[in-house]
């Protein structure tokens, strides 16, 4: 099971792209688990100064980075596809 975290903000518009994108691929990939952490949260915080991401979004692919910034939405819906093939 493909296990995604979002690292967003609140009124972010390219956060709400790779939500939308999450959600469609939720519905194409049942068993795909998708969890949010707020940028300036603590946990955020955290995830962000070890990863070296200065803003949202980012998204992390089983608990490593996997594309952050501009999103390459290409990118993450393969990898994400792929993940979900493996055992």
């Amino acid at each position: 099971m493909p296990n995604v975290l979002l690292l967003t903000s609140y009124g972010c518009t390219p956060c709400l792209r790779v939500k939308r994108i999450l959600k469609e691929l939720q519905a194409e990939i049942p068993n795909l688990c998708v969890e949010e952490v707020e940028f300036k949260s603590i946990s955020g915080s955290k995830l962000s100064i070890e990863n070296n991401v200065l803003y949202p979004p980012a998204v992390f692919l089983d608990g490593k980075l996997l594309v952050k910034g501009k999103i390459d939405a290409e990118k993450m819906i393969t990898a994400i596809r792929e993940r979900d093939r493996k055992p």
